[in-house]
Formats: structure tokens, C-alpha cells, sequence
């Protein structure tokens, strides 16, 4: 633009000659010429007759006018003629200086446009195709091959964020490289390899007869690149999750296949990481499903659609329900009852657990309370998410509402599950000590079903475990022995902690339980989940049979 402004400047003295026609030059120059001559004649022989009164003399005079007319109009001829060429010469040096000018902005242009593509079209880091050229790419398939098969594998590194948190990113874009070299070795032509994301790679298979030839492949090249990297001089075990999908049979239009693939991984990422999932139609029911009851959850909380039910834990020496354990249930008006496997974990997703959690705590306060006017002396254990524990708000809006509805903390049980822990094993120890110093109690829920129970059970600050029920579902009679259950209560109580057993369905599962040393008990057997004041409340004082 200045360049254009600055040419514009220059060549505004000439616009004049631009816009000159050469005929009307030409009519100007001898229309000059004939007036000019015209006058002299006529004057200067009127001045001769005047002057001069010889004849002879006269006849000289004659010839010496015409050849001062000449000489006269000659010089006049060239500083006009001049003038017009200088003008001309002038214009052409500026457009010959506009034209290099020119060349070199074309020139300039041409290398901008060629860094914007490889800036659209080419990833920095990797040098792979960019989502841009991968979306090309599978139109330009579409259009030219519409009946060949396209395979789509989109392939995501697992938990990459920790390996940008611990090392730092720049030991994060070298794993990003040496995946990208993985991937281009593994799918080189005609194959296509793009990074589309952080931590994202999608490659576009083709020429292969049918798709169990090209699944075939992938999940060859997945056990691949499930292997340990050398970091920093530090080995990290490298897991990927991996989404397929093909064209045509998942979808006909570009949009449709980068949908469906993404979905895929999607699955992948809930299955818990670490796996290949092939698309399946159904997924876009599930999606459909979730989005769904998400649209409903915002009303749930706010129309005040959920129920605090209430599940005995029965003491096991002497029969008694001291505890209960609090579970939220959802009654929609239009839907009916929504099983909580339903809604939780999309709860988790949409931030709503936060408002559900802590309706379940000022629930579960208010009944305490009506509880001890009862004469009942009760705790109820309350749930914790991963999402609620790490949020950092919460310390504060826990006080907020004991304060709020005169809440005892040594009331309450908080149940926290290890992989809640785990996904920031400091600050949930600092947070959990913080809820101990309060008075709360902490159960660690479903212990025994992660692989890493045992090696941090010495570091939390929990004081009950509950044992999942799918150890007590090994129990085959009353007298049948299970050594890791067992175990696990032995070394619990080695810990000084109280032990759950939860799933307790069979008056066999009671005795077994009970003689492998559990403290407390759970389950159907005792009582199934129920308001308040449908609860039996007489197990709370009763002793159970034996």
C-alpha cells in the first residue's frame, strides 16, 4: 500500500501527458506554428513599409526576415519539442522504476503466499501436513477416487500433558518428533501422515483392497508405538490411543469422516486410554445420548430434580448401622428415574458434579440433624469426584457451607477413590489432610480395583477403606476363604484403618466377610438405597441375625 501511495506521488506531475492525445499535440504545435508565422509576416512587413522607403533596401530586409523567422521559430520548435521529451523521458524512467517496483512487490508476494502455504499446509515442528492439507487431502480422495477405500487413523499420545508438566515442553516437542518419525516409517506413500493438534497425528490409508487389510496394519503399527522413549536422558513409557474410521462406509463427506474418527478416539480415551477403537455407528447414539441428558442436568440442579438416598453400613460385630452412605438419585419429570451411571461421569465433564456434590452435603447436614432429634446416632460418608477434590475452591466453599447449615465435620465420611487421587497425588494429599484437620473422616472407595492401591495406601491420609464388590463376588459359600481379600483387610488393619466390604447380597457373603476380619458392611442384603424416611430405620437399632 505505501509502495502504491509513494509511485502514485511521483508520477502526478506527469498525469497531464497521460492523458494527452497525440493528433491534438499535433494540431496544437502547427496551429502555434501558423499564427506564429501569420503575425510575423503581417507585422513585420508593416513595419518595413513604415521604416523603410527603399525598394531595394526593402528586397534585403525581406531575406534577412525570413531567415530570422526561421532561426526564430526553429528555436522556439526545439524548446517545445524539448520540454514534451524531457516530459516523456521522464515518464518512462518512472514507469521503468514502477515496473522494477513492480517485479520486486510480485516477487515479495509470491514468497509471502509460499510461507502462508507452508504455514497453512505444513506443520512447523514436524513438518507433517496440517489439518488444512489433511482435510484437503481426503477431499481431493472424495472427489477423484470416490469408490476407493480411505482408512482414517487418528492417533492420540496418552497423558502428554504430564511429559510437558515434568520435563517441560520443550522435551515435549521431542516427543512429538520422534512419534512423527515413527508414523511417517510406518505410513510412508502413498499413505498421509498430518499433525493435527498438540498431541495429534491423523494418517489417511490408501490403496488397500478391503478394510480387515488395512485394520490389519494399524493395529500392527499401535503395538508399535506402544514403547519406552528416552527423554532427557530419562525412559518414559509411551501409550496411544487410536481411532479408525473409513470412507465410504463411515461416511460420505469430509466433515462426516473427521466426526466420526474423532469419535472413535473419544471411546478410546473413556475406555481408559491405551486402546484401538474401531468407529461403530452406535457411538453417535451414545454422543447423542450424553448430550442430551447434559442439556438436562443444567435444568436438574436448578429445578431441584434430584433426591439424596441413603444406603445402611452395618457394623459387623454387633449388627448396628451407624453410617450410611449417601447416593444422589435423579427423578426428571419427563424421563422418569436416570440411573446415576448415566449421569455422573457426563456430570464430571460438564463441571455439574461440583453443584451436585455439595447439594448432597447440605442434604445429608440437614439430615443429620433430624437424625439426632430422632435420638439416632449417624455419619453419613458422601462421595467425592476427581473434579470436585482438585478444585481448588473447595477447602473454601466446604467451610462456606458447614458454616452456612451449622454442619458437624465429624459427622461426615468424604469418599474419595484412588484415581481421584492419583491424577494429582500432592495437592490431594494436601487437600485431604486440610479435610482431616477439619475433622472429617476419608474412605478410600473401590480399594483394590487400581494397580497402585498398595503403594500409596501408607501416604494418604484416609482412615477406612472399602473393599469393591468384586472381591466379594469370588466368595462361593460361607466358609470359603478368599486370601486376597484377606489380605487386604489384614494389611489394612496392620494400617490402623476400619474396612467396608460394599456388595453384600448373600447371608454366605455376610458370614465370610465377617470372619475375614471386615469391620463394617454394605450391600442389599442389609438394605437397598432409600429416602430418609422410607429407610428401615429399625436395622439402625437392631442387631441382624447371625
Amino acid at each position: 500500500m505505501e509502495k502504491e501511495k509513494e509511485m502514485k506521488t511521483k508520477l502526478t506531475p506527469y498525469e497531464q501527458a497521460f492523458k494527452a492525445n497525440p493528433l491534438r499535440n499535433a494540431l496544437e504545435v502547427s496551429g502555434f506554428y501558423i499564427i506564429l508565422g501569420v503575425l510575423w509576416i503581417f507585422f513585420s512587413d508593416m513595419a518595413l513599409k513604415f521604416l523603410v522607403q527603399d525598394p531595394a533596401r526593402v528586397e534585403e530586409l525581406q531575406l534577412a526576415k525570413g531567415l530570422f523567422y526561421v532561426a526564430f521559430t526553429g528555436y522556439v520548435f526545439y524548446i517545445i519539442i524539448k520540454k514534451r521529451m524531457d516530459t516523456y523521458y521522464n515518464i518512462m524512467n518512472h514507469l521503468n522504476e514502477a515496473l522494477v517496483e513492480l517485479k520486486k512487490t510480485n516477487q515479495n508476494m509470491q514468497e509471502l503466499e509460499h510461507e502462508l502455504e507452508q504455514i497453512a499446509y505444513y506443520d512447523s515442528l514436524t513438518g507433517l501436513y496440517t489439518r488444512n492439507m489433511v482435510i484437503k487431502k481426503i477431499d481431493e480422495h472424495i472427489e477423484q477416487h470416490p469408490n476407493e477405500l480411505l482408512g482414517l487413523v487418528y492417533v492420540d499420545i496418552d497423558d502428554f500433558s504430564n511429559i510437558n508438566e515434568i520435563k517441560g515442553h520443550t522435551i515435549g516437542d521431542e516427543l512429538i518428533l520422534l512419534i512423527s518419525k515413527e508414523l511417517k516409517v510406518s505410513a510412508n506413500l502413498p499413505h498421509v501422515v498430518g499433525r493435527i493438534g498438540g498431541d495429534g497425528f491423523i494418517v489417511l490409508l490408501k490403496k488397500f483392497a478391503n478394510k480387515e487389510k488395512m485394520l490389519e496394519i494399524v493395529r500392527n503399527n499401535f503395538n508399535r508405538l506402544k514403547r519406552s522413549f528416552i527423554l532427557d536422558h530419562e525412559e518414559f513409557f509411551i501409550t496411544v490411543s487410536v481411532g479408525v474410521c473409513t470412507y465410504p462406509e463411515d461416511g460420505n463427506t469430509t466433515q462426516m469422516l473427521l466426526s466420526n474418527v474423532d469419535l472413535a478416539l473419544g471411546k478410546a480415551k473413556a475406555m481408559g486410554k491405551n486402546q484401538l477403537v474401531i468407529y461403530d455407528e452406535r457411538y453417535h447414539h451414545d454422543m447423542k445420548k450424553q448430550i442430551e441428558i447434559s442439556n438436562m442436568l443444567y435444568h436438574a440442579v436448578r429445578n431441584k430434580e434430584f433426591k439424596v438416598f441413603y444406603q445402611p453400613i452395618v457394623q459387623s460385630s454387633t449388627g448396628i448401622a451407624s453410617k450410611v452412605e449417601a447416593l444422589i438419585r435423579w427423578h426428571h419429570p419427563v424421563k422418569g428415574n436416570i440411573p446415576p451411571l448415566d449421569f455422573i461421569e457426563i456430570s464430571e465433564k460438564t463441571g455439574h458434579i461440583k453443584e451436585i456434590t455439595y447439594f448432597v452435603i447440605k442434604e445429608s447436614i440437614q439430615q443429620l440433624k433430624i437424625w439426632e432429634e430422632q435420638g439416632i446416632d449417624m455419619m453419613v460418608s458422601i462421595n467425592l469426584s476427581a473434579r470436585v477434590l482438585n478444585d481448588p475452591n473447595f477447602l473454601n466453599d466446604i467451610k462456606v457451607l458447614l458454616d452456612k447449615f451449622d454442619g458437624d465435620p465429624k459427622r461426615l465420611i468424604l469418599e474419595i477413590t484412588e484415581s481421584a487421587v492419583l491424577t494429582h497425588i500432592d495437592e490431594s494429599i494436601t487437600t485431604l489432610l486440610a479435610l482431616k484437620a477439619m475433622g472429617f473422616a476419608i474412605a478410600l472407595d473401590d480399594f483394590g480395583t487400581g494397580y497402585s492401591s498398595l503403594t500409596y495406601l501408607q501416604r494418604l491420609p484416609i482412615d477406612i477403606i472399602k473393599i469393591d464388590r468384586s472381591f466379594i463376588r469370588n466368595i462361593q459359600s460361607k466358609d470359603h476363604r478368599v486370601p486376597l481379600l484377606k489380605f487386604m483387610i489384614d494389611v489394612a488393619h496392620e494400617l490402623k484403618l476400619k474396612v467396608v466390604c460394599e456388595g453384600i447380597e448373600e447371608d454366605y457373603e455376610r458370614h465370610a466377610t465377617i470372619s475375614h476380619g471386615s469391620d463394617y458392611l454394605q450391600g442389599y442384603f442389609y438394605a437397598r438405597p432409600n429416602t430418609a424416611d422410607l429407610l428401615d430405620t429399625t436395622l439402625l437399632k437392631k442387631k441382624a441375625h447371625h
